[in-house]
C-alpha cells in the first residue's frame, strides 16, 4: 500500500524575465517578456508528487500579503491540506527572480520572505500529521534548524528521508547521516564535496565522496547528461531523455517530487530513477515552474512512448 509523502519546504512567487543572454556586471539589458507564476522548491516538489498520484502533504509558510493569500488558495485547490499552509502576519511571501535565456538556461535570485520564519516550533506543533507518512522530503530554502528538526522527527518514526541540498550550504555529519537519499545537481554536488568535475571519472569520485559523508543513497542529477546513482551495493548511470528544452526551471523539483512518489509506491530503484528522470525531462518542455510540472497521465504516455 502506498505511503504518505510529507514535504517540508518553501513557497515562492516567481518573476520570470526572458532575456536574450546573461549580461555582464554593471550592464543593463532589456527583458523581452515578464511572467509571474507560483514556484518555490518545496511547493514544486509537493505538487509534482501530488499530480503523479502520491498522497502528499506540504508544510510551508506564506505571507498575509496578496501573493500569500492567492498562493494559499491555489495550494488548497491543488488538494494540499490547508492546515499545513501556515501564514506569517508580518513578513511577505517569498519571491524569486528568474533570468531565462532563449536556450532555456536560467539564473535565480531568491528572497526567503515568510519561508525564513518557518520554525522548529511550527513543525513540532504539526506532529499529528505524521501518521501514515512513509517518505519525508525537504530542501534548504528554509532555516537549517527547521530542516534538521524535520529529519530528526522523520527518523524517530522510521520514515524514509530525502534531502535536496539546494542552495548548497555546509551540512553536519549528524544531518547527513539522517538522510536516506541526498539529491543534488552537479554544481551542488561539487560544492558539497569540494571535488571539481573536470573528467568523466570525477563524477564517480564526487558520488563516492558524498556517500562517505553519511547519506545512504546518492542521486546526482546531471541535466542533459542524465543522472548518477550510488549506494553501498550498486552504481547506476542513466542517460537523460531527449526532449525540446524550453525552460529548465523546476526540472530538478519535478525529478525530486517524482522520486518521492516512486519511493512511496514501493517501486524498484531503477523504476524510480527512470520515473524521476522522465518527470525532470518533461518539466523542461514548458515555461515556468509549476505550469511545467508533469501530470500522471502525461508522464505515463511519455514513458510508454519511450519503451516502444
Amino acid at each position: 500500500m502506498p505511503k504518505k509523502i510529507l514535504v517540508l519546504g518553501n513557497s515562492n512567487v516567481d518573476v520570470i524575465l526572458k532575456i536574450p543572454r546573461f549580461h555582464d556586471p554593471g550592464e543593463t539589458i532589456l527583458a523581452t517578456d515578464r511572467i509571474t507564476v507560483f514556484g518555490g522548491k518545496g511547493a514544486n516538489q509537493a505538487i509534482t508528487a501530488k499530480q503523479l498520484g502520491g498522497d502528499t502533504l506540504l508544510v510551508t509558510k506564506v505571507g498575509k500579503d496578496l501573493y500569500g493569500k492567492s498562493y494559499r488558495q491555489y495550494l488548497i485547490k491543488k488538494g494540499l491540506n490547508r492546515r499545513l499552509i501556515l501564514a506569517d502576519k508580518k513578513i511577505p511571501t517569498g519571491m524569486a527572480v528568474i533570468e531565462l535565456t532563449p536556450e532555456g538556461e536560467n539564473r535565480i535570485i531568491a528572497s526567503l520572505g515568510a519561508n525564513g520564519s518557518l520554525s522548529q516550533n511550527d513543525l513540532k506543533l504539526l506532529g499529528r500529521y505524521w501518521k501514515g507518512v512513509g517518505v519525508f522530503v525537504t530542501q534548504l530554502e528554509i532555516p537549517i534548524s527547521t530542516v534538521q528538526t524535520g529529519l530528526e522527527m522523520a527518523k524517530e518514526q522510521g520514515v524514509l528521508t530525502l534531502l535536496n541540498p539546494s542552495p548548497p550550504v555546509p551540512l553536519s555529519s549528524k544531518t547527513l547521516s539522517s538522510v536516506d537519499f541526498i539529491v543534488p545537481n552537479e554544481m551542488e554536488a561539487q560544492l558539497l564535496t569540494g571535488i571539481k568535475w573536470r573528467e568523466n571519472k570525477d563524477i564517480h569520485k564526487i558520488a563516492k565522496r558524498l556517500f562517505e559523508m553519511g547519506p545512504k543513497n546518492v542521486v546526482i542529477t546531471l541535466g542533459s547528461k542524465g543522472l548518477l546513482f550510488k549506494n553501498q551495493d550498486e552504481e547506476i548511470r542513466m542517460k537523460a531523455f531527449k526532449v525540446k528544452v524550453i525552460d529548465t526551471t523546476a526540472a530538478g523539483d519535478a525529478f525530486m517530487g517524482a522520486l518521492a512518489c516512486g519511493l512511496s509506491q514501493g517501486k524498484s530503484i531503477r523504476e524510480v530513477l527512470e520515473f524521476a528522470n522522465a518527470a525532470g525531462a518533461l518539466a523542461t518542455t514548458k515555461l515556468g515552474a509549476q505550469p511545467s510540472l508533469p501530470q500522471k497521465r502525461e508522464l505515463d504516455i511519455f514513458l510508454k512512448g519511450i519503451q516502444r
